[in-house]
């Protein structure tokens, strides 16, 4: 197997640098349906956020993925990224508000990424090695419009509860879903022997080789997701919060390429050169297919101000994955600053609002071109 083939497997592992308290690494968007809409018909809500988080490497240079810090861990290697635009505004009685979303999701051995790594010092291979291949990625670009409704709930004198549900009707811009699994054994610094396969399913597949012989078709897809949110809070200024964002989601895509391949080095050819390639079969076609939207899960809890610095914990969930965060935030006159750290990718968050302007922006490293997590939200709601 030849490095040309194995990089342009991992081609794909590539991620674009696209209330309660904020945390550091804020995976739900702030986008709880129960939050974060005008009070009046004349008012309009904005919220807008962008997050990317990749290890092991910086998230500005993963093009050249490693770049000046390079730590996979044993096991799986995690890239996640969620942009998602909301405009809504208040329309009898309910929240009506249009959307843009986009989310990616990655997950690669070590072995693959060490591949990709050493590539950039032009010896790709270690020789006597085996390399254990595997890499899943998800991705969605979607547009469309969010109804959500919240219900008012009297606990007792000190305690109230607000029940916030939400529904997008989507339509998808882009998709795509990748898998990729083999083993390989290098018998030099630039060759390996083994077997791969390796499947590519996107609206945008544009592989030079894909059979011209198919029947040209038009990618599309409409789908749904579904949102809830339980906020109970005191007069104290206690809160615990709850979202699921994404409960249920799904696109269902109509006559998208696909491209299944099968690398195998046990099978060596010669061309005229007599140069060995590795021998590559596979099937293309056009399919139809659902993609699963990836539930986010948010736990959060807000203490009374002392003074009025006041504290909050959180718990992120997605894929498998908890992302704790502790943070505090200082009030002043209905205005306030916030300051946020996630426990698992040592991101802080930075941010306040003032008025009716909000924003935070986060990193986990004043170098960004060295971040794995870069961040940025701005929320604005602003009523006439």
């Amino acid at each position: 197997m030849q490095p040309g083939s194995l990089l342009g497997v991992v081609a794909g592992i590539a991620l674009g640098t696209y209330s309660a308290a904020t945390p550091a690494l804020d995976l739900t968007a702030d986008a709880g349906p129960a939050q974060d809409c005008p009070d009046t018909s004349y008012g309009i809500a904005l919220n807008a956020s962008s997050i990317a988080y990749l290890e092991p490497a910086p998230v500005v240079k993963v093009e050249d993925y490693g770049g000046g810090h390079y730590a996979p861990s044993g096991g799986s290697n995690t890239g996640i990224g969620i942009g998602y635009g909301e405009l809504a505004g208040e329309l009898s009685g309910v929240c009506l508000g249009i959307l843009l979303r986009a989310e990616y999701r990655a997950e690669a051995s070590k072995d693959l990424l060490d591949v990709l790594v050493a590539n950039h010092f032009g010896k790709p291979f270690m020789a006597g090695r085996s390399y254990d291949l595997w890499m899943s990625e998800y991705s969605f670009k979607a547009e469309g419009m969010r109804v959500r409704k919240m219900f008012e709930f009297v606990i007792s004198d000190q305690w109230s509860s607000r029940l916030g549900s939400g529904a997008s009707l989507l339509k998808a811009i882009e998709g795509q879903e990748d898998m990729l699994s083999g083993n390989v054994t290098a018998t030099s610094s630039t060759y390996a022997v083994g077997a791969a396969t390796w499947v590519q399913t996107a609206s945008n597949l544009g592989l030079s080789n894909f059979n011209p012989f198919v029947a040209p078709g038009r990618p599309s897809a409409y789908g749904y997701s579904t949102d809830f949110e339980w906020l109970t809070s005191s007069k104290a200024g206690w809160s615990v919060d709850v979202t699921v964002i994404d409960a249920l989601g799904r696109l269902y895509w109509k006559e998208v390429p696909r491209s299944m391949q099968t690398l195998n080095n046990a099978e060596i050819s010669y061309n005229a050169n007599f140069d060995r390639e590795a021998f590559i079969s596979g099937i293309d076609s056009r399919v139809g297919y659902t993609q699963n939207l990836v539930p986010k899960y948010q736990l959060a809890i807000d203490t009374p101000p002392l003074l009025g610095l006041g504290g909050h914990a959180e718990d992120d969930f997605v894929n498998g994955l908890h992302f704790p965060s502790l943070g505090a935030r200082y009030r002043v006159s209905g205005n306030f600053a916030e300051l946020n750290y996630d426990l698992r990718t040592k991101a802080v968050g930075l941010g306040g609002k003032v008025n009716w302007l909000r924003a935070l922006v986060t990193t986990n490293s004043l170098r960004i071109r060295s971040a794995t997590v870069v961040g940025v939200a701005i929320q604005a709601i602003r009523d006439w």
